[in-house]
């Protein structure tokens, strides 16, 4: 019988997840960047207005959270020994590289990419 009320918890505990991750809105974009390179960028938005981000830059998979902006949105990668910086306004899109260095300055990889 116990074994039975654990199953039964387990389950419970997936059905919950299963429903809050169907509340996510995912959406996925290809922006076009300088030269015709593509840029692909998923977003995920909770219910709650927090957001996060995943795009691919040098063929590694670049996790990211939204943080404030003054103007359209910004993300930021999680982890990692510098912080890359997705910066989207309307149709239009760039990603920048911040080493961990406090002395770095900022270096574009992707400019004037746009999802139209």
């Amino acid at each position: 019988m116990k074994i039975l009320r654990g199953i039964a918890g387990g389950m419970l505990m997936m059905a919950s997840a299963s429903a809050a991750l169907a509340e996510i809105d995912i959406l996925s974009v290809t922006f076009t960047c300088e030269n015709g390179i593509p840029l692909p960028v998923t977003y995920f938005n909770a219910p709650d207005g927090s957001g996060a981000a995943a795009t691919m830059v040098d063929n590694s998979l670049v996790p990211m959270r939204q943080v404030a902006s003054g103007s359209g949105i910004r993300y930021e990668s999680v982890g990692g020994e510098g912080t890359y910086i997705l910066r989207s306004k309307g149709w239009n899109a760039s990603i920048s590289y911040l080493a961990a260095d406090s002395a770095a300055s900022e270096q574009v990889i992707y400019q004037e990419c746009s999802s139209r």
